[in-house]
C-alpha cells in the first residue's frame, strides 16, 4: 500500500514531468545570465558533462559551494564538464553575488522558480549529468557535506568519461 506521502511526491513529479532518478534525463531550460547571456543545457550535448547547482544567494552554504565550485573548477574542466550554477530571485540578486565572487561559470538566474521546480529543487542541491543529458547523481548541499558532494561529483564524471556512450544512453531531443 502506497503511503500519503509517496502518493503525494509522485503526483507531484508528474506535474513536474521529472522524476529525481538516476538514470533520467535532466529538463532542459533556457535561463539568462546576468551580462544577457542565455544559457541552454542543450548547448552542450554531445560535448560537455554538466554540473548544475541550484543554490539560494541568502544561505551560507550555498556561498560556502560556490567558492569551492570556483576553488576546483579546473578540475571539473579537467574532466570535460562545465558548471552552471541557477538561483531563484531577482537578477539584481544575482549580480551582486556574481560580482562579488568572480566566478569562473555560468550563474544564471531562475526569476520565476520555474527551472527549480522542473528539478524538483526546495534546497542547494548540486545535479551531475553526462554530456546526453542523463542524470548520473544529485545531493542535497549543506555546510557538512560540501566536500564530499564536491568529491563524489568529481568521482562520477570520472566514471562518466569512462562509459561507452553507444551503449544505449538515452539522447536529448533537438
Amino acid at each position: 500500500m502506497v503511503n500519503a506521502r509517496e502518493s503525494i511526491t509522485e503526483e507531484l513529479e508528474q506535474e513536474a514531468g521529472f522524476k529525481t532518478e538516476i538514470g533520467r534525463l535532466i529538463p532542459e531550460f533556457k535561463l539568462l545570465t546576468p551580462n544577457g547571456q542565455v544559457i541552454d543545457p542543450t548547448d552542450f550535448k554531445q560535448k560537455k558533462n554538466l554540473v548544475i547547482y541550484f543554490f539560494d544567494v541568502h544561505k551560507s552554504e550555498s556561498w560556502e559551494m560556490l567558492a569551492m565550485l570556483r576553488q576546483r573548477y579546473n578540475e571539473f574542466k579537467n574532466a570535460n564538464t562545465e558548471v552552471l550554477a541557477i538561483s531563484p530571485g531577482s537578477m539584481e540578486e544575482l549580480l551582486d553575488c556574481v560580482s562579488s565572487m568572480n566566478l569562473p561559470f555560468p550563474v544564471l538566474c531562475d526569476s520565476n522558480g520555474e527551472v527549480a521546480s522542473a528539478y524538483s529543487v526546495t534546497k542547494p542541491t548540486l545535479f551531475v549529468a553526462d554530456r546526453y543529458g542523463e542524470l548520473k547523481m544529485f545531493s542535497e548541499v549543506t555546510s557538512e557535506n560540501i566536500e564530499t558532494v564536491i568529491e563524489s561529483a568529481l568521482s562520477t564524471l570520472d566514471l562518466v568519461e569512462l562509459e561507452c556512450p553507444e551503449c544505449g544512453v538515452p539522447t536529448w531531443s533537438i
